[in-house]
């Protein structure tokens, strides 16, 4: 290999990173056209009610108990770069379970898996090179999304959240 073709460490990460976040700002709200984006949505009181309810379900099947109750509902607006339309809002709701075995990770992973993979959520791949401590799955009806994070490293809490697609607040697209 010619110094020509190589391509330092530093420059790699760099762009794999690069890569990493720009797949993930363009699949996080699911629809992938403007026109499809300006359609009526479910509303922010409903994406909340179905999010809680995922919770629910996913912690009634693993292993562990969350170290707290669940997080407040962090609500954003869509990325302003993902083609519009502006205003748009997505949320999101978890548990922290706290420094966890590494045995009790496994088989919350399998569990979460599992429970979920059974109920049509399908896992996202992230972008290659991209050294990710979770696991995503994504619900190809209705695109929440579920990601069950600090599962391989030790030293890293488990936590579990879950999001919300990109809609419009009160389901009706702005004017």
């Amino acid at each position: 290999m010619s110094a020509d073709n190589r391509t330092p460490p530093i420059r790699r990460a760099t762009a794999a990173a690069t890569l990493a976040v720009t797949a993930l700002a363009l699949t996080a709200c699911g629809a992938n056209t403007l026109q499809e984006r300006s359609k009526p949505t479910i509303t922010l009181d409903q994406a909340k009610t179905q999010i809680d309810g995922y919770l629910a379900d996913v912690l009634a099947k693993l292993p562990v108990r969350p170290a707290s109750t669940p997080a407040a509902f962090f609500d954003q607006e869509c990325d302003a770069n993902d083609i519009g339309p502006h205003g748009r809002q997505q949320t999101s709701r978890g548990y922290d379970f706290g420094d966890v075995s590494s045995d009790l990770k496994a088989q919350a992973v399998t569990d979460y898996r599992t429970y979920l993979t059974g109920q049509g959520f399908q896992p996202v791949q992230d972008p290659p090179g991209l050294r990710a401590d979770w696991v995503r799955l994504k619900n190809p009806q209705n695109d929440f999304l579920a990601v069950l994070d600090g599962t391989s490293a030790s030293g890293h809490d488990l936590s579990l959240k879950i999001s919300s697609p990109c809609l419009w607040p009160t389901g009706t697209p702005a004017k």
